[in-house]
């Protein structure tokens, strides 16, 4: 017995050293084999051997540089998501990096993601961010399974307003959803960029106690109550302001009076009382302003008649002219002309939509000093008005093959967009368009051409623009084959506008 079990005892520890044995050699060979693997890995792929914040640094480049684009959650073929799917140590690196998680978009059409999920989702991206500023968007356009969407909406903003207090860009956008509801925010002490747009006339009041960086803001219908101000919005150092809503020239000129830091103003007049502007005695200066955009939906005759504004280099002016308005053209004529002579202005870009300028009126406008320096000039005409005739664009052709264009009109014009507005000879258009690119110097060439016309270029225009296409020219092309009434093309006031 003694023996069975004295045989047995040393079979048994013969046993389990033997594979104790093994098991070392195992581990032994298997270590071998990942240092083999790693010493491989780090010979052939020099960039596992990158110090994690160098790696960190080259991660956060990847991110998309465009403004407009922002990391989505759905983004799966871009930076940071694409970054997650190349290894598992890839995913653990990217994960522990908060500046690839501050930004997010989310667009939200017909959702079919549970709400939960899908807001468990944008709660653990924003929380990877940690305590950096955030730049956040939210759009919906859900026309659709409109309770649901509103629901998916208002959920998406509950998450973001946790995280109000590092709020640095925000940007929502919402159409076909019902009203949603804001809360109001304590402080938000980096808040920057504010932006609120939506179909829903509603009055949503200012929603901030406290935001002492915000400069640029997009607001909806309730920016004002009555004729006042609304006095929870800090005029005083906003510097870019879009309302969406349509508010009285009155007002117009009492934010470029209040609001001497601003730069980019982009608005909406419509009022019957625009006249009662004119008896200001003082006209209103804003020294700081450079792009103006201004949408009228009446004649508005003293508002130019009241601005002076010397920095403005963007200008852009939509009125709503037709045939049958009773907006008089030739008041916006001088208008516009007498606010570059007292603004003395430099003008780089310049939009004239509907305006109802005829030939005479659009070559006194780019003969204007203001507009010496003009690079980019977009004319739109939704009534197909002669307005860019032989006579005008012969102003801008070079005849003498001169580089320096020093007797041509707009000679830095790069960029020229007409639409419905040319009626010219017939290889007219074409010659000034191939002088500008082929005969210039090239800083100063002409680089992109959008035409929209009624009926097609003649042939000769188009051979002209198929070589300076082939030169370099960006042309596009759009012909609206349509019947206009013939009394949209007629005159409809004297050729000299004065």
């Amino acid at each position: 017995m003694l023996n069975y079990t004295s045989s047995r005892s040393l079979s048994s520890s013969g046993y389990y050293d033997a594979r104790l044995r093994r098991q070392q050699l195992y581990r032994a060979a298997k270590n071998g084999g990942r240092k083999h693997a790693t010493r491989h890995k780090e010979r052939h792929f020099p960039f596992h051997h990158l110090p994690s914040e160098i790696i960190a640094e080259i991660f956060v480049l990847c991110l998309p540089d465009s403004e407009r684009f922002f990391n989505s959650i759905k983004s799966k073929d871009a930076a940071p998501l694409l970054l997650c799917n190349v290894s598992s140590s890839w995913r653990s690196l990217v994960l522990s990096i908060p500046r690839l998680w501050n930004k997010l978009c989310i667009r939200i059409e017909n959702p079919k993601v549970d709400i939960d999920l899908a807001t468990a989702m944008a709660d653990s991206w924003i929380a990877r961010s940690g305590e950096l500023p955030l730049s956040l968007r939210l759009h919906c356009y859900g026309w659709n399974e409109k309770e649901k969407v509103t629901a998916m909406v208002q959920a998406h903003l509950n998450t973001f307003f946790r995280y109000a207090s590092r709020w640095e860009s925000v940007d929502i956008t919402l159409f076909g959803c019902s009203p949603v509801s804001f809360p109001n925010f304590g402080p938000t002490p980096l808040l920057r960029k504010f932006s609120y747009s939506t179909s829903c006339r509603v009055s949503v009041p200012f929603p901030f106690t406290s935001c002492p960086l915000l400069s640029n803001i997009t607001w909806p219908f309730s920016c004002f109550v009555a004729s006042n101000r609304d006095p929870d919005i800090p005029w005083h150092q906003l510097t870019h302001i879009n309302l969406k809503h349509i508010i009285s020239a009155h007002q117009t000129l009492d934010i470029l009076r209040t609001c001497q830091m601003l730069v980019e103003f982009n608005v909406e007049i419509d009022d019957d009382l625009s006249l009662e502007v004119r008896s200001r005695r003082k006209p209103v200066e804003n020294q700081s302003l450079r792009s103006f955009q201004i949408c009228v939906y009446i004649a508005c005759p003293g508002l130019l008649e009241s601005l002076i504004l010397p920095a403005l280099t963007d200008f852009s002016l939509y009125t709503d002219f037709d045939i049958h308005s009773y907006i008089l053209p030739r008041s916006v004529h001088p208008q516009l002309l007498r606010l570059f002579t007292r603004s003395k202005c430099k003008l780089e870009k310049l939009s004239l939509e509907n305006c109802g300028f005829n030939d005479a009126g659009i070559l006194k406008c780019l003969k204007h000093d203001s507009c010496s320096s003009l690079t980019e000039l977009e004319i739109v005409n939704d009534f197909d008005r002669p307005m860019f005739t032989d006579r005008v664009i012969r102003a801008l052709t070079n005849k003498d093959g001169l580089s320096e264009g020093n007797n041509v009109l707009l000679p830095k014009l790069s960029c020229l967009s007409l639409e419905m507005c040319v009626s010219a000879s017939p290889g007219i258009l074409g010659l000034m368009i191939i002088t500008r690119c082929l005969w210039w110097d090239k800083d100063n060439q002409l680089k992109s051409l959008s035409l929209t016309v009624r009926d097609d270029l003649d042939d000769i225009d188009e051979a002209f623009l198929k070589i300076a296409e082939e030169s370099g020219l960006e042309v596009e092309i759009t012909n609206m084959k349509c019947d206009t009434d013939s009394e949209s093309t007629e005159d409809l006031y004297d050729t000299d506008d004065s």
